[in-house]
């Protein structure tokens, strides 16, 4: 038992030693999006029913749902390790009903080591997208219902100054 807890120990350690973490990803992916499509029909029918004349007509309108993929390209940005962990996704990405504060999404779940960082964007109740990004060569993949997303990321000091 007494190596189960130091074992926590040591990981709580490692997280707490990570430094902030900044990183600007550029890229694309495919977003879910939502279609209705509606149609609309008009039938007239005329006939005898042994002497006598007869007549009528329908009208029916349809709607159709379902979903299409579009593509995107645009920015990812994370913030991690500084008390605050927090992503901003590519608007299409974003389902008509979400959280969030001024496009940012706070990240559940960290788990980082040396070569890796996995972690969910708390989206909504129903969307937490998958984050992973490969430390070694600086991949970003983002996996969820609202569509996928991959690229490329470098990290951006905090105190960057602006370039124009």
């Amino acid at each position: 038992m007494f190596s189960g807890i130091a074992l926590v120990a040591v990981a709580a350690a490692q997280v707490a030693a990570q430094q902030p973490l900044n990183l600007t990803c550029g890229g694309g992916g495919t977003a879910n999006k939502a279609t209705a499509v509606s149609g609309y029909s008009n039938t007239q029918a005329f006939g005898t029913v042994g002497t006598t004349p007869v007549s009528g007509s329908a009208q029916t309108t349809t709607t159709v749902y379902g979903t299409r993929q579009q593509g995107f390209a645009d920015q990812v940005d994370i913030r991690l390790f500084s008390g605050d962990d927090r992503i901003r996704l590519p608007r299409t990405l974003l389902p008509p009903l979400h959280g969030g504060s001024d496009g940012w999404f706070k990240l559940k779940n960290v788990k980082a080591d040396e070569r890796s960082i996995h972690a969910s964007a708390a989206v909504n109740f129903m969307n937490n997208p998958k984050v992973y990004i490969d430390r070694v060569t600086g991949t970003i993949s983002i996996s969820g219902r609202a569509g996928d997303y991959s690229g490329q990321c470098q990290a951006t000091p905090a105190d960057a100054p602006a370039k124009f």
